[in-house]
């Protein structure tokens, strides 16, 4: 039968129709399907192929010392995972023996028989995030990247398996040197203290963020998103600590509680004009090694009854009250005893012919006698008059050095009374008061009255740090304050000056500086107590062991103060038991080391310097530098991909270039130019110590670029601003 061309034609379209009919049905059955019953199956699908947000984490800010020595630091280690899915299991099988030897070549801990053991184990259970090392270093890990299967070649033709994770390690350079003061700060546990906990804002940066998806192997690779963000690193700290002084102060402070036998002490050093602290060493016994160890901030969170070096408290007020009280004027003591109340007070040695001596004597020998005499004399009648001129001496509230756990005085008032309504004060207490008893400060509150006598009256803020920077930018600056600008006149300055040298020259710590290298002014504080009472040994004696806590607080040269230094030991159980023989001889100490180093003669500037290589290119992260020239809309070309290390090269033509740093493992790198931060991350990533003096970029380096890297090698820096 003959089809007429019009009914064809029809048929055709009938059938084209019908099928696109049935395709639609097909796709609005498979839209049910997926939002009913193959929801589950295809959520859990889903899963495998999620995105998620990965914390890019932030470099923490370096601390440097004063002489813009590295002090603390952020170092990356990497744990490394194989993950056996993803490996040619033939060219696992072809090299395994090879990778095994090369794995024992780098980590010595298993032999290659003990590692193709590990390895089975991980291939037995098909594992695909087996950790294999933990804790690498950059170069570890740059060597274990070239062994075989790993290499890149490899990985990107077989995916070899490889697989980092980086974590950033907070290191001290100069190990347990002022590591208290330069503290921790860990968010996940809200543990801060030190300056890394004081400045933890500054420090910490702010952590990026990354979208990431999973890979059909398991794995998680970058995706471009609107999403990202770069980890901003921190700030850096620039610190008031010396390294050297730092290092004087806290071997001076171990010799002492050695010799000793003591349990725990502190000592600060102080610059006069400034209120900057150069040094502080906290030591505390550990009982199971033996040693002393930094783990307790004695100098600002040990609140103790200081004794005698109180004394000078007691005579800025009497001066303050009573401005023309002399220094030879006549004190009469006694010859025994003297009684306040019901209790009785005596001093320690017998110096006062007939029980008469002067102002200057009271001091000089230590009376506990005079100093109480003095005081009671004048503020018997009004002692809230003598406790208000100690407030005004802020001994009564906290410094304010923003460091966690700084302590709080105790120095009562005449009103003060307990939750129960009792007075706290009572007949006693200002006589005891002015000896340094029934009183609570720390040595920090200490150092600064004695650093404000030194200046000429002039009390100054204890500082840590002078400068916030950001790169090579200041952020904030941190200059001088005052906090008093004169604690008393410049005659009662001039007289209690007087006073303190004359207690080394001829009072209770002539014999412990005779001979000393450089001239001294300080006061003895020797202060007893019972461990197992609240009591003194004035008023309850015989109750619980005595125990002594001995101060030495001063400041030298007499001529032009430069330094002041306090050096607390507790609970000293050896020989010697008072200030002059326990904490004069490590002030001595500290005050010679000091001098000869800092005063006496200049520091020896013996290391060569390589002069700077102007015509090679300076390296830079790649990163950074990628980053800089888009923020700047500066066209280039990048011809290092995969370079952590750079070099930015402009063309005769104009245009630039950014190419792979030529850097080679064995070879002195040729970091003139570079920011400090990545010339110290560099060098110490290649085995090589640094040490570098100033700020800003690197100028000249001590070892020549281009030379061969020996074992050990140390590498001194010049900085200048830009």
């Amino acid at each position: 039968m003959k089809i007429e061309p019009k009914t064809d034609t029809l048929w055709k379209t009938y059938l084209l129709y019908s099928l696109v009919l049935v395709f639609g049905i097909a796709i609005i059955v498979k839209i049910i399907l997926v939002q009913t019953k193959d929801s589950k199956r295809l959520k859990e699908l889903a899963a495998t192929q999620e995105c998620r947000l990965q914390v890019l984490e932030a470099s923490r800010g370096n601390i440097y010392s004063a002489d813009g020595q590295l002090m603390a630091t952020s170092v990356p280690y990497y744990d490394v995972f194989f993950d056996y899915a993803s490996v040619d299991s033939a060219l696992l099988a072809d090299n395994i023996d090879l990778l095994c030897q090369q794995m024992s070549e780098l980590l010595p801990k298993r032999t290659p028989a003990q590692w193709k053991d590990f390895f089975a184990r991980g291939i037995a259970r098909k594992d695909q995030h087996y950790k294999i090392a933990i804790n690498l270093t950059q170069p570890e890990l740059r060597k274990m990247e070239d062994f075989v299967i790993f290499s890149e070649e490899k990985k990107a033709r077989y995916h070899g398996g490889f697989i980092t994770e980086k974590k950033i390690r907070r290191e001290h350079p100069y190990k347990e040197l002022a590591g208290l003061m330069l503290g921790m700060a860990n968010e996940e546990k809200g543990y801060y203290f030190g300056l890394e906990g004081a400045y933890n804002d500054y420090l910490r940066g702010q952590n990026g963020r990354q979208v990431i998806r999973r890979t059909h192997h398991g794995g998680w690779m970058p995706v471009n998103s609107e999403d990202d963000m770069e980890a901003q690193n921190g700030d850096d700290l620039v610190t008031t600590f010396d390294i050297k002084l730092q290092d004087i102060v806290e071997s001076a402070l171990n010799n002492a509680l050695t010799e000793n036998k003591a349990e725990q002490g502190c000592a600060i050093l102080m610059d006069v004009e400034t209120g900057y602290v150069r040094a502080l060493a906290n030591l505390s016994l550990n009982h199971e090694t033996g040693k002393y160890e930094e783990k307790y901030n004695v100098a600002l969170a040990e609140r103790y009854e200081p004794g005698s070096v109180f004394k000078i408290a007691s005579m800025v007020v009497l001066f303050n009250h009573n401005k023309d009280l002399k220094l030879d004027d006549k004190v009469n003591i006694g010859t025994g005893p003297i009684k306040f109340s019901n209790r009785t007070m005596k001093d320690d040695h017998s110096f006062a012919k007939g029980g008469i001596c002067t102002v200057q004597e009271v001091i000089e020998q230590s009376s506990n006698k005079g100093t109480a005499v003095l005081i009671n004399k004048a503020f018997a009648a009004h002692p809230e008059k003598y406790v208000d001129g100690l407030y005004a001496l802020g001994l009564n509230k906290k410094i304010g050095t923003g460091i966690n756990g700084e302590a709080n005085p105790v120095i009562k008032h005449p009103n003060d009374k307990t939750k129960d309504g009792r007075k706290l004060w009572s007949k006693v207490s200002l006589p005891w008061m002015s000896i340094g008893y029934e009183v609570n400060v720390t040595p920090m509150h200490l150092i600064t009255l004695y650093n404000a006598i030194a200046n000429g009256g002039r009390m100054m803020k204890p500082q840590f740090v002078t400068e916030i920077r950001r790169g090579n930018q200041t952020v904030e600056k941190f200059d001088p304050i005052v906090l008093n600008e004169h604690i008393t006149s410049p005659e009662s300055i001039e007289k209690i000056q007087t006073m303190l040298e004359g207690v080394v020259i001829r009072g209770t710590a002539k014999r412990q500086f005779q001979g000393c290298g450089v001239s001294v002014a300080g006061k003895t504080g020797t202060a007893q107590y019972y461990d197992r009472v609240q009591g003194y040994a004035y008023h309850e004696p015989g109750i619980g062991r005595k125990l002594y806590n001995t101060t030495f607080v001063g400041y030298f040269p007499t001529d032009k103060p430069r330094y002041s230094c306090i050096i607390m030991i507790s609970r000293a159980r050896g020989r010697y038991w008072a200030a002059g023989s326990v904490s004069a001889p490590g002030f001595r100490e500290i005050a010679e080391k000091v001098y000869a180093l800092r005063i006496g003669t200049l520091e020896d500037d013996s290391i060569v310097m390589q002069k700077p290589v102007a015509t090679e290119p300076v390296i830079v992260r790649h990163s950074k530098e990628t980053n800089y020239l888009n923020d700047i809309a500066v066209p280039y070309n990048d011809f290092a991909i995969n370079g952590d290390w750079v070099t930015v090269e402009t063309t005769e033509g104009g245009d630039t270039h950014i190419r792979e740093a030529k850097l080679k493992p064995t070879i002195v790198p040729n970091v003139v130019g570079m920011d400090i931060t990545d010339a110290v991350y560099l060098l110490e990533n290649m085995g090589i110590r640094t040490e570098f003096v100033g700020q800003g970029t690197v100028k000249e380096q001590s070892l020549h670029a281009g030379d061969t890297l020996k074992p050990n090698s140390v590498i001194h820096l010049k900085l200048a601003k830009k």
